[in-house]
């Protein structure tokens, strides 16, 4: 028995068809893992270089808030040739005059850019980093909601401070030399009524 012509070249147009449409569902399907892969890839490797981004600006905010304290901690030695305590820029602190305390104004990590100056007055007690961003260590930055809320200042030399639960970096309820701050629990009401005499009248 003879098969058509025609009918043949309906059968192999047809199968041809669905030859192309799997083929077209094959490579749809390699384009949607592919997709998946690099999409997964590419959250790994922001979650890496963000570890590796706040890791340098835990390194470099410790050396600067440290470089400031052996600067204001040589105050006493170096009185004659340098009249102010703190130092008034990043710069004064690289300046072998005569000792260097750091090695380079570093910048901020997060983004790219100078760190914010914390000052006093004129005088520099720390930085911080310009960022709103969060946080992804929540270890080393607890409760810390933005970089911005990071502060690495230094109290200087011979300072009472306390321990700021929120961030161990930057110490809270700092007083002069010879005073001490409230002790926790005790509000200023109750120590300004420890501290003074009793006027009221007897029963």
């Amino acid at each position: 028995m003879k098969i058509p012509l025609i009918c043949f070249h309906q059968r192999f147009k047809t199968c041809l068809t669905n030859q192309a449409g799997v083929t077209y569902l094959f490579a749809m399907m390699l384009v949607v893992t592919m997709s998946i892969s690099l999409m997964v890839v590419t959250q790994q490797w922001s979650v890496i270089m963000k570890r590796d981004r706040e890791a340098e600006l835990l390194f470099r905010g410790t050396r600067i808030k440290e470089a400031i304290e052996r600067y204001v901690a040589d105050h006493e030695v170096q009185k004659a040739i340098r009249p102010n305590r703190w130092p008034r820029t990043l710069e004064e602190l690289t300046k072998k005059n005569p000792k260097r305390y750091l090695q380079a104004v570093y910048t901020d990590p997060i983004t790219g850019e100078d760190f914010d100056l914390i000052k006093v007055g004129e005088e520099l007690h720390g930085v911080r980093s310009t960022s709103t961003d969060v946080p992804y260590d929540q270890v080393h930055f607890k409760n810390v909601e933005t970089y911005q809320a990071i502060r690495f200042e230094s109290t200087g030399a011979g300072t009472n401070c306390q321990l700021n639960p929120l961030n161990p970096l930057a110490p809270q309820n700092c007083a002069p030399p010879g005073e001490t701050s409230p002790s926790a629990g005790t509000s200023p009401l109750e120590s300004s009524k420890t501290d003074s005499p009793d006027t009221s009248p007897p029963l």
